[in-house]
């Protein structure tokens, strides 16, 4: 009977990485929000960014908006913002550029998540075959050095 506890305690670590353990440390690193904020950068550097904060300057200040959104709450006035902006051109141009520009850098996403995740793997793997914690900050995101609040570089 004694021997079936280490036993079990050793099958325990030797088993593979579950997909919740990966997920669970790919959002710990904040890895999800690096590619975010990459994807996001490059919308801001597009012409496209421009032109939808045109049409939404654009909005606020017609004269039906105005009068609208100035006798309304804030949250009321929000609201009708972003219908508004919803229902523009300027949005679906958003949504055209967001679609073609994650359709030309899919493979790019795809490998990049594919070395993260298999780095992730790699260190729980090594970790339960000698016991240990896998490490908090060896991945590297290109957010030009800056640290998370945690004090771990993603």
């Amino acid at each position: 009977m004694a021997d079936q506890v280490p036993n079990q305690a050793k099958s325990q670590q030797s088993a593979p990485a579950t997909t919740e353990e990966i997920l669970t440390i790919f959002k710990r690193r904040g890895l999800f929000d690096s590619l975010r904020k990459s994807l996001f950068t490059d919308f801001k550097e597009n012409s496209t960014h421009e032109s939808l904060i045109a049409a939404i300057e654009s909005l606020v200040e017609s004269n039906s908006s105005a009068t609208s959104l100035a006798t309304r709450s804030r949250g009321k006035a929000a609201a009708l913002l972003e219908g508004s902006v919803n229902r523009s051109e300027a949005f679906g141009n958003v949504n055209k550029f967001i679609d073609d520009h994650v359709s030309i850098r899919n493979d790019d996403l795809r490998k990049k998540l594919e070395d993260m995740v298999q780095q992730i793997y790699s260190e729980l793997k090594e970790a339960t075959e000698t016991g240990t914690e896998p490490q908090k900050d060896s991945t590297k995101s290109e957010t030009n050095g800056k640290s998370s609040p945690s004090g771990n570089e993603y």
